[in-house]
């Protein structure tokens, strides 16, 4: 590197530091204080908690160290949840229901967000309300097309369109759309 010119070192570091501010600039949760969208995945019940599998362990001391008592599993009140903050890039954790509220799988809430968890740490955070309008989590964004070589085409699936009231708030993620973490 020393011996490069002057002007060329300059140029590289100038380079190297506006990608990696970039990179960290890259979110993977969403802000601790923020509030953000999440899909329901699953309800978790009290046999996704037994067993010593290490994520079933991690999320076990995650719902004791937030005060997540055994009768908020058995009533049904923790839910996995996740979002997208990008195409490739998903956040999610374990979301706790309001005493009394149930939520279907693909349900999409907003979410309290004062927990980022870590890989090692399951984030446990409160649901605060429902999106009822926002209904395609979960869906396929993709639908198979059998005849496609007849057709003369180079793929066998076609991209899904959003309706217009779903546009912009999801992101394609394992061949699905999975709400987006910003409300």
């Amino acid at each position: 590197m020393n011996s490069l010119p002057p002007l060329v070192r300059v140029l590289f570091m100038s380079t190297l530091l506006v990608c990696t501010a970039w990179l960290a600039g890259c979110a993977s949760a969403p802000p601790v204080s923020s509030v953000a969208v999440v899909a329901v995945m699953r309800t978790v019940n009290p046999g996704d908690l037994e067993g010593q599998h290490a994520q079933t362990r991690q999320d076990r001391q995650a719902l004791r160290d937030a005060g997540v008592d055994s009768n908020a599993v058995a009533a049904g009140r923790v839910v996995r949840v996740a979002c997208a903050m990008m195409t490739d890039g998903t956040w999610g954790g374990l979301g706790i229901l309001p005493p009394g509220a149930q939520a279907a799988p693909g349900s999409v809430w907003r979410l309290q967000v004062g927990d980022v968890g870590s890989n090692e740490r399951t984030a446990v955070n409160a649901l605060i309300a429902p999106l009822p309008e926002l209904t395609w989590s979960g869906k396929s964004a993709y639908t198979f097309v059998p005849n496609w070589r007849e057709l003369g085409r180079w793929t066998n699936i076609d991209p899904v369109e959003l309706p217009k009231d779903q546009r912009g708030h999801y992101h394609i993620v394992f061949s699905h759309f999975l709400v987006s973490c910003r409300p």
